[in-house]
């Protein structure tokens, strides 16, 4: 009899789950509170089962005992760092797709893993905890600006803000506070941190069996960002393979990830977060304890399905593969496209899908879960796809990406599709000269180069939609006319018509 997993998620990673879950024999079962029962992530489930609510641990337990589930799978979000519900899960006799309890409290929790890190003669930035805005202020003070302030049980962009005085160290923390309690029911401890300015974001992938084995997957870069959450990332990273010419900084952050790793005898998908600064100085910020957003360009880079081999450790197997059978092949960007307005502050979208139209072609993989006709709802998360592009090299993954991101077509909703095509067009973004700043700090140029290619599309659209009356007019009086239809080759049509 097949294994049945419950998916106690939504949207496309509750997807990508279940897909591996089919892929293994198994079962894969989805949950949806009421309001999210026509999502297309329902119908990626044998059997699909009603919830109160993503965030309700007793109601998503009694699902998985309803459906005779063997294990569960947090996906990403909700309750997939939260080691009081992967006990609840144990405690029930299912499995847990995702780390131990222990490993979850001592890795999971910010100041725990920075603890840990500092035993273990892993660098950290100078940080303290804070309990009210005025001791914040007091730790930027003793740390020196700027600084950043994170709660330690958030994540994903979400209850970190940086500040640079004393007054934004204080609206920093009420800001702070409110985001982690409204996104994961509690900030935990605040701390304060020392912030680099110019800083790489830099990631290690593990992978565990909690049987004394711990494997890295090598390195991801995630310093593209808006508002402290990750939009475009790729694997490896451009700045580790040019500082590896002058030090070993891949070794270097391989060895300690794994080395946390094994201190709490790590089972299942982890991720270890870096932040580097300029001269290649790498600074453990946290470990993030569940499978990230990102995953898909770790697995088209070694070829390792992330998610098969948490199922398979949570069923009890130990990990299939060893150290040596993972290597780098070629080169993986992901572009995430979510709805929501660059122009207006990153403001969240709301309305039908209309139109939705995928990239398709060698060495190019779209995660989503949209389709048209589906609302967005800006009560969940605003993702709608994942673009990745695969090439042998850096520039033909970035090239690939620029004609992936040119097809993808998404109608009745504000997305960022535009500030994607326009970042992955930038000097800047070819060389691989930018920091996890550097979208805020040019947003200005990003936004008035969106609205210059919009207002070029604009007076095109208008030539070719009286083409296409013409060609219509014509075929209907039996003149074998040739049919424009405004959205073929070469592409974009500016360049057809003559535009630079």
């Amino acid at each position: 009899m097949p294994r049945r997993v419950l998916i106690a998620a939504r949207g496309e990673i509750a997807i990508r789950v279940a897909r591996a879950a089919r892929e293994l024999g198994w079962e894969p079962i989805t949950i949806y509170e009421d309001e999210d029962k026509l999502s297309p992530h329902v119908r990626a489930g044998v059997e699909s089962f009603p919830v109160k609510s993503y965030t309700d641990a007793y109601s998503i337990i009694d699902a998985a005992i309803k459906a005779d589930a063997d294990v569960i799978h947090p996906g990403y979000g909700f309750l997939s760092e939260n080691p009081d519900f992967a006990e609840k899960v144990l405690d029930h006799g299912i499995g847990w797709a995702g780390p131990s309890p222990k490993s979850m409290k001592l890795l999971g929790d910010k100041n725990a893993a920075k603890s840990l890190a500092e035993k273990l003669g892993i660098p950290t930035l100078s940080w303290c905890e804070a309990r009210s805005p005025e001791e914040a202020r007091r730790c930027a003070d003793k740390i020196g600006y700027p600084v950043i302030l994170k709660a330690s049980l958030a994540g994903g962009g979400r209850g970190s803000r940086v500040a640079y005085t004393p007054e934004e160290v204080e609206q920093s923390f009420k800001i702070v506070e409110m985001e982690a309690k409204l996104g994961f029911g509690s900030p935990g401890v605040i701390f304060v941190e020392k912030f680099i300015k110019n800083a790489r974001h830099i990631e290690v992938q593990i992978l565990g069996d909690g049987a004394g084995t711990v494997l890295h997957l090598f390195e991801r870069e995630c310093s593209l960002q808006r508002r402290r959450q990750k939009i475009i990332e790729e694997a490896p990273s451009p700045f580790v393979e040019r500082i590896e010419r002058t030090r070993r900084l891949r070794e270097e952050l391989t060895k300690y990830a794994v080395a946390l790793g094994e201190a709490v005898d790590y089972a299942s998908a982890g991720t270890v977060e870096f932040v580097v600064d300029q001269q290649g100085k790498p600074y453990l910020i946290e470990v993030n304890t569940r499978l990230q957003v990102e995953h898909g360009v770790t697995e088209e880079v070694t070829g390792v399905d992330i998610v098969k081999q948490q199922l398979l450790v949570a069923a009890g197997y130990p990990l299939s593969i060893n150290q040596h059978d993972i290597r780098l092949h070629g080169w993986a960007i992901e572009a995430r496209i979510y709805a929501e307005d660059p122009i207006n502050g990153f403001r969240a979208s709301e309305g039908i899908i209309r139109r939705y139209i995928e990239p398709r072609g060698p060495g190019i993989r779209v995660d989503s879960a949209a389709e048209e006709g589906m609302p967005i709802n800006p009560k969940y998360d605003t993702l709608v796809a994942k673009v990745i592009a695969r090439g042998f090299s850096r520039n033909e993954a970035i090239s690939k990406l620029r004609w992936a991101l040119r097809e993808t077509l998404i109608a009745g909703v504000e997305t960022n599709l535009d500030l994607l095509r326009v970042i992955v067009d930038q000097p800047w973004f070819a060389d691989a000269e930018y920091d996890t700043r550097i979208v805020e700090r040019r947003l200005h140029e990003l936004v008035y180069e969106i609205r210059r290619r919009r207002g070029i599309i604009k007076s095109i659209a208008a030539k070719l939609n009286t083409d296409i009356v013409t060609n219509a007019y014509e075929l209907t009086n039996g003149s074998a006319a040739v049919m424009n239809h405004g959205y073929g080759w070469p592409w974009p049509p500016w360049r057809r018509a003559g535009y630079t």
